[in-house]
């Protein structure tokens, strides 16, 4: 964009913002015209307004301390336009001023067709998770908030039911905003199901949108925007979490982080135009612009909603505090007032906290160090900002500004300390569960020594990591250097969620957010060296909107391109559809659970007599389709290893006193004779054949069994001997001889107790045993037997 056209658009935001003084400029051109210059006394305005005037880009100081205009051809042009524009409007039958933004049609086609990529990543398993009437979530916790999604509807009156805000807080506590969508968009369509499918799909989506506008804003570049959201579509573990049926608070965690790192970067380079603009008092125009403050309250949203979204919110926060921390001292380095410049985002922040505090005192919403965090970095931002700008007007040094925020920072802590004991307590908790957490595999780092420290970055985030890193370190450096807030915000995020990601690699897909804007200006750095695209200029933003987005200049160049690109994102598009694999129910364990669900509907079990016991990480989603039952998986991962590692299964019945009724298990390694072998192996039917575990599913993978009291079988004998009781199963698919010895005790009884139904043989005779009789452990008599 020339510098006629920087002018004249800048022209027509100021008449957008202010139809009535189109008349002004006129006066003011025409007084330029006879002096050369203007000031107050020639401007038929109020001081306000012109001191928005000359702060806006069209408009310049004179050494003498007059103003006009930078390019007065320009500003004439604006003006006619504006006037042919209002005689075309008088021309129609309706009354309205609208003003429509132009949208490059090129930059929309790609930007649907990323968006569409977002999608179509995120539903490569749309067949496993419709099944036959049921809507199969990936993995385990999604049943967790399925599970309160039920619960709530059940309490509900309705979508407008407002006493829910309470309910929800006594009963779920942390997460209370996640379960109070899934609820809210559940009673509202009347489909919790689908809500269940789709809500992952729609935060992505928007996510994706915050991202292209975060990456556009930073470089005015529509090629590192859209290619930006091209790497978020094919990041491997953010695709897991966000895909299709993930039902969780990952995807609104996603989403509320994105929005707050746009809002503060948009913010921050609200202030940077204004300032490279020379405008008078950047600072103080970008906070008396309506716009910044419309931002501020989508910072607002984000600042509330995290605070509630997930158990871990306080982390959340920690990026927001390094960012305020460095940028009011790079305000007072470029001597922009600290405090005007940083009024929106620090109004924004507060009113969020303050927010957020309210639905925790109000109605119970998560525990206390959710909003104190928040509170506390608004207090703290607002006390910087107050001490840089007293710092700024006393002509300090701008680097002695950072040991005194570090002074204001002790005092903060030795005062949280002693007022709030049992937040600092919990802190200490969680930070220890953050470092020692060893319980599943998200746990690991990172950068993981077994995966040679490089390829766990490349099969979570992908190629795109290797292209942020160069970029991220640059920026970084120049941002040091150079007053660049929205850069400064883009790396304190990016920088946070590399650090704890490389502690449990589950936070990198909050790093992978930020690091697609990076990887994506390596991208198309690397494409701009080899003269398959126009080289990157980073830090001169031409422009609000930047360079137009062109096609290459020939067939061969553009094919090159995208061979480029494919080629690049390869190993992207083959480690998201096998990270998604891991996540699925196979058929056999769907079927499983059905049969299952099946029986105990037939037997008429409610919980607990129809808890399933699996692995703990299958336990939520058999459980919730049985009995809805889904809040936990304790009771798995304290008992199941134990159970399939024993070696008398009959023993480990009579344990789980009622509390198991179905036992689910899967090939895996085991000792000869464990449980896991008498059962999985041998259905409970070989040498050492079981009495309480009916097998009731069976595929090559998968083998679930119903837990019986099992049908007592009484019979005389010679006292001591050994009596059999025989009978051939067919159940499940399978075919097997089964049989059960018990010695006759003093008297000549013996006591045989069964699993299955069917006609036994014991020594010449038969018996026939009932369905009935093996689930009420009813016993049966042989008048005799010789053994």
């Amino acid at each position: 964009m020339t510098d006629p056209e920087r002018v004249e658009q800048a022209t027509r935001s100021f008449l957008g913002d202010h139809p009535d003084h189109k008349e002004t400029l006129e006066a003011l051109l025409q007084h330029e015209d006879e002096h050369g210059s203007w000031e107050f006394d020639d401007a038929p305005v109020d001081s306000g307004t012109f001191g928005e005037l000359v702060s806006r880009p069209f408009v310049q100081e004179t050494d003498d301390g007059n103003y006009r205009f930078t390019d007065h051809d320009a500003v004439e042009t604006a003006l006619a336009d504006d006037a042919s524009n209002q005689d075309t409007a008088q021309t129609t039958d309706f009354d309205v001023d609208i003003t429509l933004p132009t949208v490059d049609r090129r930059v929309l086609a790609g930007l649907l067709g990323a968006l569409a990529l977002v999608v179509a990543a995120r539903s490569l398993f749309f067949r496993s998770l419709f099944r036959d009437g049921r809507i199969i979530s990936p993995a385990n916790d999604p049943y967790f908030y399925r599970y309160w999604q039920s619960q709530l509807l059940a309490e509900s009156g309705g979508a407008f039911d407002f006493g829910m805000a309470a309910t929800i807080g006594e009963l779920t506590r942390i997460r209370p905003l996640t379960h109070a969508l899934n609820w809210w968009f559940a009673d509202l369509f009347g489909a919790p199901d689908l809500v269940a499918a789709f809500t992952p799909i729609v935060a992505s989506i928007l996510l994706a949108l915050l991202v292209y506008g975060l990456t556009h804003t930073l470089t005015a570049d529509h090629r590192i925007a859209l290619t930006s959201v091209v790497l978020l579509a094919l990041t491997p573990v953010h695709v897991v979490y966000t895909q299709l049926g993930f039902l969780e608070h990952r995807p609104y965690q996603y989403l509320w982080i994105g929005l707050m790192a746009y809002s503060l970067g948009w913010l921050a380079v609200d202030v940077l135009d204004r300032h490279r603009a020379d405008a008078v008092e950047p600072a103080l125009a970008h906070a008396r612009d309506p716009r910044a403050w419309a931002v501020a309250g989508l910072l607002t949203i984000s600042v509330a909603a995290l605070s509630h979204t997930w158990g871990g919110s306080p982390l959340s926060f920690v990026p927001v505090a390094i960012y305020l921390g460095f940028r009011v001292v790079a305000d007072c380095r470029e001597e922009i007032d600290p405090l005007f410049a940083n009024a929106p985002a620090l109004a924004g922040i507060s009113v969020g906290s303050l927010l957020a505090l309210v639905a925790h005192l109000r109605w119970g919403w998560h525990e206390s160090i959710a909003v104190t965090i928040p509170v506390g970095v608004a207090l703290g931002g607002i006390a910087v900002a107050v001490l840089a700008h007293l710092w700024l007007r006393a002509d300090l040094p701008a680097a002695g500004l950072l040991g005194a925020e570090g002074a204001v920072g002790v005092v903060a802590t030795v005062l949280f300390w002693q007022l709030r004991p049992e937040d600092v307590a919990r802190l200490q908790e969680r930070s220890d569960a953050f470092f020692n957490r060893e319980t599943a595999t998200e746990t690991a780092s990172l950068f993981n020594p077994e995966q040679a420290f490089i390829f766990g970055p490349l099969t979570q985030i992908g190629l795109g990591f290797y292209f942020a890193l160069v970029p991220l370190a640059l920026v970084t450096y120049y941002v040091a250097r150079n007053y660049e807030p929205g850069w400064l915000a883009a790396v304190s995020f990016t920088w946070f969620y590399l650090v704890i990601a490389a502690v449990q690699v589950r936070f990198a897909a909050q790093f992978s957010i930020l690091c697609a804007a990076f990887g994506a200006v390596g991208l198309v750095y690397l494409l701009s060296a080899v003269d398959l695209a126009r080289p990157v200029s980073l830090f001169d933003r031409d422009g609000p909107e930047g360079p137009a987005l062109e096609l290459p200049e020939t067939t061969s160049i553009g094919a090159y391109l995208v061979g480029a690109i494919a080629l690049v994102l390869l190993l992207n598009l083959i480690f998201v559809p096998s990270l998604l694999a891991q996540t699925q129910y196979s058929e056999g364990q769907v079927a499983a659970m059905e049969t299952i669900d099946e029986h105990a509907t037939e037997h008429d079990e409610a919980f607990p007599e129809n808890f399933v016991l699996s692995q703990w990480g299958d336990n939520r989603m058999y459980n919730y389709f049985v009995s809805g039952e889904s809040q936990g998986y304790s009771y798995a991962r304290s008992n199941f290893e134990e159970f399939i590692s024993a070696t008398d299964p009959d023993e480990q019945f009579k344990q789980f006193n009622n509390r198991v009724g179905y036992v689910v298990l899967t090939d895996v390694d085991a000792p000869r004779k464990s449980t896991q072998t008498k059962l999985y192996e041998e259905f409970g039917a070989g040498n050492d054949s079981v009495a309480h575990y009916q097998l009731i599913y069976s595929n090559e993978d998968v083998r679930a069994f119903s837990l019986v009291a099992g049908a007592v079988i009484q019979t005389q004998n010679e006292p001591g001997a050994n009596v059999t009781a025989r009978t051939s199963v067919e159940t499940a698919g399978e075919q097997f001889e089964y049989e059960r010895t018990a010695m006759a005790n003093d008297d000549g009884t013996a006591i045989i107790r069964v699993a299955y139904p069917g006609e036994y043989e014991i020594g010449g005779e038969a018996v026939t045993v009932n369905e009935t009789e093996v689930y009420d452990g009813a016993t049966v008599s042989v008048t005799g037997s010789d053994g």
